[in-house]
């Protein structure tokens, strides 16, 4: 059990790393009494399969030791996905991208909303959190609309995909690269900065005007 404990600790660890849009509170959380909080972890199968992971350090064996962790189980009929709007914001500049999902969900309460994008497939995961040990199960249906923003600042042009807990799949389109005013810091050669370039200004309204 205690290997077991360290396997999954070290699992949620390196899954820090893991860069994706997550819930209301993403980035990890670590107080004064060394305890460290997670919000989501992913793995290569499931966006956000372990949730509000909570651990604790022990200096006795120098580790972290995980004292709880919510195992997101999802269910391909629960939530039930009814209609999927995307709103491409492309009057100004970079483009933004937003899903209005609309739905239903039943036995449970509501939880996270997790995406990551992996190749040019936005993967979003909505988790129904199952009612505690021993309390019933009631079959009333509840309705949802949630708005879900994708990360798609530095994408090229072309077209993406996206799908709602492994299905109601999708997809939108970039008429150009949405980035400006960026170059270097990568070994990317074609982000090598110009030794001379054109200092754009941004006026009021965000548009970028030479001057």
């Amino acid at each position: 059990m205690i290997k077991l404990r360290y396997c999954i600790a070290a699992l949620i660890l390196c899954g820090i790393a893991n860069k994706a849009i997550a819930a209301d509170n993403e980035a990890p959380n670590y107080d004064e009494k060394e305890a460290l909080t997670i919000s989501r972890v992913d793995t290569p199968t499931q966006v956000g399969k372990y949730q509000d992971a909570k651990l604790q350090f022990d200096p006795s064996i120098n580790a972290w030791v995980l004292q709880d962790v919510k195992l997101a189980l999802f269910d391909s009929n629960n939530p039930t996905i009814k209609m999927v709007n995307v709103f491409v914001a492309d009057d100004e500049f970079p483009v933004q991208v937003f899903l209005q999902i609309t739905g239903s969900y039943t036995c449970g309460e509501f939880g996270q909303i997790n995406s990551r994008k992996k190749d040019n497939l936005f993967e979003v995961q909505i988790t129904i959190v199952p009612p505690p040990s021993g309390n019933a199960c009631t079959m009333d249906m509840k309705e949802f609309i949630r708005v879900v923003p994708l990360d798609v600042y530095r994408l090229n042009a072309g077209d993406y995909q996206y799908s709602i807990n492994g299905g109601n799949l999708g997809s939108f389109s970039l008429a150009k690269d949405n980035k400006f005013g960026e170059c270097g810091g990568t070994n990317n050669p074609e982000e090598m900065c110009e030794t001379e370039f054109t200092i754009l200004d941004i006026d009021a309204v965000g548009i970028a005007t030479k001057p």
